[in-house]
């Protein structure tokens, strides 16, 4: 599933491409997506100017000036896809497609496509001060890569909870965005057995744990994010941080540390792939 990353790279591209253009037309191919595309998208959108494009967590945002917003998440499988100018042929699972122009007078089109073959991706439309709008990101905690993301704020999250350090961090209430991927590559940097808990951890723990979670989050955005599955950008390229990671998806290889000999180790953790080095990670 994408994490923050890899909707931040797509957000990225979408807003650039799209930012100030009109919406011409909005085709639904599909309404059963995780849950029924809003019928009345295509009827409220056209005509309206797009303001910005922006990212909330693993949440996708456009907001457009008659007050409207689109919120997506791309699921297990969703991309975006952007053409211009020629316009190949629709494929299966493109569900949606929303066509924009540069002004009234424009003949200059551009075209977004939201493709999930798996469909576990959805949609919304709400009024952007609404409170079913609201209601969607009130439970998420502060953006990582947000200046309001304080270390202070962050130790104080963590130190007491009950809990260990990696369901802590899955926790999108205590942290946005955080994925199993990102948590694997910042424990192992910091040091930390993803099992610790949360409690018997130090403050300086925390502290450098927080500045890794920074650390490998951007470096995963330089890299336009992870691709081990399905995740493609918007061109269709994938993104190239999988050649990084030190211990995701690594299980049984050599620890990526000099001087250490140990193998990479999975482990499961409320069913989810936890991995780890045992030797480097206390």
């Amino acid at each position: 599933m994408p994490e923050l990353p890899e909707v931040e790279t797509v957000t990225t591209a979408l807003n650039i491409a799209i930012k100030n253009l009109i919406v011409k037309k909005i085709s639904i191919y599909r309404k059963d997506l995780r849950f029924p595309i809003p019928k009345d998208m295509s009827i409220i959108l056209p005509g309206k100017k797009v303001i910005k494009v922006k990212r909330r967590a693993k949440y996708g945002i456009i907001d457009f000036n008659n007050f409207y917003s689109i919120i997506f998440h791309l699921g297990m499988s969703g991309r975006i896809i952007i053409e211009k100018k020629i316009f190949s042929r629709l494929q299966k699972h493109d569900h949606i497609v929303l066509e924009f122009k540069k002004n009234t007078k424009s003949n200059e089109e551009i075209r977004v496509i939201y493709r999930d073959p798996r469909r576990f991706g959805f949609v919304y439309l709400h009024k952007t001060k609404s409170i079913d709008y609201k209601n969607i990101f009130k439970n998420l905690g502060p953006e990582p890569l947000n200046t309001k993301f304080s270390v202070i704020n962050f130790i104080r999250n963590i130190k007491n909870k009950n809990t260990s350090i990696k369901s802590a961090l899955l926790d999108q209430k205590i942290i946005a965005g955080l994925g199993n991927i990102y948590i694997c590559e910042s424990l192992f940097l910091s040091g930390i057995l993803p099992m610790r808990l949360c409690k018997g951890l130090s403050r300086k723990d925390i502290e450098f744990l927080y500045f890794n979670i920074v650390k490998v989050l951007k470096g995963a955005i330089k890299q336009g994010g992870t691709s081990l599955k399905d995740y493609k950008n918007i061109t269709g390229e994938i993104g190239y941080f999988q050649n990084f990671l030190c211990v995701y998806n690594r299980n049984g290889k050599e620890c990526v540390n000099k001087n250490c000999t140990s193998n990479v180790k999975r482990i499961i953790q409320n069913g989810r792939s936890s991995f780890y080095c045992q030797n480097c990670q206390k």
